[in-house]
C-alpha cells in the first residue's frame, strides 16, 4: 500500500506540481501551478507535493482505487477517491412501462437511518402491490442571452430565428449522435433575447450534449445578421434551470417527467407504519402548509435525500439534485380509508450512459438494477420515481407516529463504544 507521510525535506518555497506526462507550466507566486497529467506517476506526484506543502497524512487517497487514466474526462487534478458506503433498499416492487416486477435499489449515503427508512417505504409499497410509474422522454435545455441595441433589434432577430429553425437544427445535431433539438423557445426582455433550446438526450442526462450543440447552432447565428450585430453574448443566461431551483421547474420540464403512487390498504398502513391513514394524510397537509409559509418551491419531505444518495451510487451528476428535488408530495385517504401516496418529480435528471455511469462501481449499482447501458434511461426514472416514493411514504409516518427522533436517535449515530473510539482517534 503507498503511503504518503510529510518528507523532511519539504522546501518553505512551496509544492512542486511536477508531472512525467505534463509540460511545467509557468511560476505564480513563487511556485508552479498544478498540471493537467492524468497518469498514476503524476497522481502521486501531486499528492506527495500536496504532503510536503500541509504536511497532512493522506494514505486512504493515496490507495489506487481507479485507473487514473480512464478518469480523463471525469476530473482533473486527480489525486484520489472518496469512499461513501452503499447500502440496499428492497426488494422494490415497480410497475412502470420500462420497470415492471422486483428491484433491489443502491444508496450511497453517510446519514443514519435513511437506507433503513427507504427500505421500510420499499417493503410497504411491495406489500402494496408496488408504486404505479410513469416516465415521460427526456427534455433538456440550453438558454443563450444576446442582447441589441434596441427592443426592434431583438425582435427582429427573434422572427429571423424562428423562420431558420431547420438550419439551427442541423448546426445543433452536427455535434451529437444521439441529441435532437425538439424546438426553440424565444423569450424577449426589452433589447435582451433568451433562446431556449430543448433537446431530447436519449439515455444520457445531457448536459454536456447540450451544452456543445447549442455551441455549434449559436456560432451558426452569430455569423450571420441580425445575430452579428449583438452587442453582447453569453451561451448560458442561467434561465435553463442547470442545477437551480426555480418556480418554472413545477410547471416546465428538465430532464424527465416522473409520476409514482401507490394506494395502500389500511390494515397495511396501521399494522407497518404504526400510524392511520388519516393521521399520515393530516401529517403531510401540515407540512404543506408550512412548505408555504416558508416559500418553499414544491412540497415534498426528503426528495433531494433520497435521490441524492441514488444519484452517488449510480454516478449521476450529485449537483443536479437541486433541480430534481424539486417536486409535490401526496398523501390522501380514500373513501374506503385506505392511504393514496404519490410523488411528482418535474426534472428528474440522469443517464445510464455517459459521465460518472462509467466507472465501475456505478455501472455495478446500474447493473444491480436492469439500468446499465444504453436503452435502460427510463427504467431508471421509473425506479426513482418509486423509491423517492418509499422514502416520502416512510418519513411521513414516521412523522405521524411520533417516531422520527426516536429512529434518529437510534440509528442516526454510532453506538456510544464506536463514538467514543472515534473521538479517541482523532
Amino acid at each position: 500500500m503507498t503511503t504518503l507521510q510529510p518528507s523532511s525535506h519539504s522546501s518553505s518555497g512551496g509544492a512542486s506540481w511536477g508531472c512525467p506526462d505534463a509540460h511545467e507550466l509557468e511560476r505564480s507566486n513563487g511556485r508552479r501551478r498544478m498540471c493537467k497529467g492524468w497518469s498514476e506517476d503524476a497522481r502521486l506526484q501531486r499528492l506527495e507535493a500536496l504532503v510536503d506543502e500541509t504536511g497532512a497524512s493522506l494514505p486512504n487517497l493515496a490507495l489506487q482505487l481507479e485507473d487514473a487514466l480512464r478518469l480523463r474526462g471525469q476530473i482533473e487534478n486527480f489525486i484520489g477517491v472518496v469512499r461513501v458506503p452503499v447500502g440496499v433498499a428492497g426488494p422494490l416492487r415497480v410497475r412502470g412501462g420500462a420497470a415492471d416486477g422486483e428491484v433491489y435499489v443502491p444508496l450511497a449515503t453517510t446519514e443514519g437511518a435513511l437506507v433503513l427508512s427507504v427500505a421500510r417505504g420499499a417493503e410497504v409499497l411491495t406489500a402494496a402491490g408496488g408504486a404505479r410509474v410513469r416516465a415521460s422522454e427526456p427534455e433538456v435545455t440550453r438558454v443563450p442571452l444576446f442582447v441589441f441595441a434596441d427592443a426592434g433589434h431583438a425582435e427582429a432577430a427573434e422572427a429571423w430565428v424562428m423562420s431558420r429553425l431547420d438550419e439551427v437544427r442541423v448546426a445543433a445535431e452536427a455535434t451529437t449522435r444521439h441529441g435532437r433539438l425538439l424546438r426553440l423557445e424565444p423569450v424577449r426582455l426589452g433589447r435582451r433575447l433568451l433562446l431556449r433550446f430543448v433537446y431530447v438526450t436519449a439515455d444520457a442526462a445531457g448536459q454536456n450534449m447540450v451544452t456543445v450543440a447549442t455551441e455549434a447552432a449559436c456560432r451558426w447565428l452569430r455569423a450571420r445578421s441580425p445575430f452579428a450585430d449583438a452587442e453582447f453574448f453569453t451561451l448560458e443566461s442561467a434561465a435553463s434551470l442547470d442545477k437551480k431551483m426555480a418556480t418554472l421547474a413545477l410547471t416546465g420540464r428538465r430532464g424527465r417527467r416522473v409520476d409514482a403512487e401507490a394506494t395502500i390498504p389500511r390494515d397495511i398502513v396501521t399494522d407497518q407504519l404504526h400510524a392511520t391513514p388519516e393521521a399520515i394524510a393530516r401529517t403531510a397537509r401540515e407540512g404543506g402548509y408550512a412548505c408555504a409559509a416558508a416559500g418553499i418551491i414544491g412540497a415534498q419531505a426528503q426528495l433531494a435525500n433520497v435521490l441524492a444518495a441514488l444519484f452517488i451510487a449510480t454516478g449521476q451528476d450529485a449537483a443536479c439534485v437541486v433541480e430534481s428535488g424539486t417536486g409535490v408530495t401526496v398523501f390522501e385517504t380514500t373513501a374506503a380509508g385506505d392511504l393514496y401516496a404519490s410523488v411528482t418529480i418535474p426534472n428528474l435528471m440522469l443517464g445510464t450512459v455517459g459521465g460518472g455511469t462509467r466507472l465501475d462501481t456505478q455501472r455495478e449499482c446500474l447493473a444491480l438494477m436492469g439500468c446499465q447501458g444504453a436503452g435502460r434511461a427510463a427504467r431508471l426514472a421509473e425506479i426513482a420515481g418509486a423509491v423517492a416514493l418509499a422514502g416520502e411514504l416512510s418519513l411521513v409516518a414516521a412523522l405521524a407516529a411520533d417516531a422520527f427522533g426516536q429512529a434518529h436517535a437510534c440509528f442516526g449515530r454510532p453506538p456510544a463504544d464506536q463514538a467514543t473510539e472515534q473521538a479517541d482517534r482523532s
